[in-house]
C-alpha cells in the first residue's frame, strides 16, 4: 500500500538518523500510517549502502549553501 508523501524518487534527501545526504529509491512499505523508504548513501569511492528509513527522518538537502551578505 503506497501513502502520499512529499518524498520523491531520485531526490536527495538529509537524513536526521544518518547525519548524511541520501538518495531516495523508493517506497517500500507503510508502518503505522508512515511510509517507509530504501535510501542509498555514499560511503566512499564507488561504495554505496542502501538503507530503509521513515520518511520522517527525510529533510530535502539545500542545493547550495546560503551565502550570508557580507
Amino acid at each position: 500500500m503506497k501513502v502520499k508523501s512529499s518524498i520523491e524518487r531520485g531526490a536527495e534527501y538529509l537524513c536526521t538518523k544518518l547525519g548524511d545526504v541520501v538518495t531516495a529509491i523508493e517506497q517500500v512499505a507503510v508502518v503505522k500510517g508512515l511510509a517507509m523508504w530504501e535510501v542509498e548513501r555514499k560511503i566512499g569511492a564507488g561504495i554505496r549502502k542502501r538503507l530503509i528509513v521513515s520518511e520522517r527522518s527525510l529533510i530535502p538537502a539545500q542545493l547550495s549553501p546560503t551565502a550570508s551578505p557580507a
